[in-house]
Formats: structure tokens, sequence, C-alpha cells
């Protein structure tokens, strides 16, 4: 038995009407079908693939934030500290939602790293 048991994330708590449903859950019933599939190992062999996607993804995309908030530094941080505007991460949030909805990948691409 190469892995006997696993934990798995689902997702749900970011699903929005899932959880209004469960929060809620008084005025209706919540159901949710859950699907299990026993598999040879030689068909999962990439199961640890996802997570080091989401790493690198989140990897991404704090590397844009840093790069944009780098732009507006004004360098009298002084000791490796960055002197940014307040509003600058919603500032870089909304520069981050228009070019998602124009290429929800713009992050991946362009950079230097891996």
């Amino acid at each position: 038995n190469h892995k006997p048991s696993g934990a798995f994330r689902t997702g749900w708590s970011t699903n929005e009407t899932l959880s209004a449903a469960m929060n809620n859950s008084a005025s209706s019933t919540v159901t949710i079908n859950l699907g299990v599939s026993i598999e040879h190992m030689s068909s999962v062999q990439n199961i640890g693939v996802m997570q080091d996607k989401t790493t690198h993804v989140a990897k991404k995309i704090a590397t844009d934030l840093f790069n944009y908030m780098q732009s507006f530094d004004t360098g009298s941080g002084g000791g490796g500290n960055m002197v940014v505007p307040k509003n600058i991460f919603e500032r870089w949030m909304s520069r981050f939602e228009a070019k998602a909805r124009v290429d929800p990948n713009f992050f991946m691409k362009n950079s230097d790293e891996s």
C-alpha cells in the first residue's frame, strides 16, 4: 500500500453558494454528493502535481504584487524598507482584476523565474 490514506482540500469554503447555504442551514437542506474512486497507482502518479502548481501560481501572484509595489517605492524608507502609497493594495487589486478579465493567466507570463 503506497499511500494508505490522504487528506484533500475540497475548496468548499471558498464556494460562495455552498458557504451561504451551509451558514443558513436552518431554512434549507444542504446536500453534498461525494464520489470516491479507487485507482491503480500507475494511473495516479501525478497526484502531487496540483500542490506544486498551486504554490507556483501563488509565487507568481506574489511576485506581481511585489513588482507593482516596488514601482511606487520612493526609496526614502532606508534599511530595505519600501515606502508606497497607502492605497497600493487596492490599486494593485484593481489592476490585477482588469488584466485577469482580459487574460486570466497574465501573471504566469513574462517572467524570468521558472
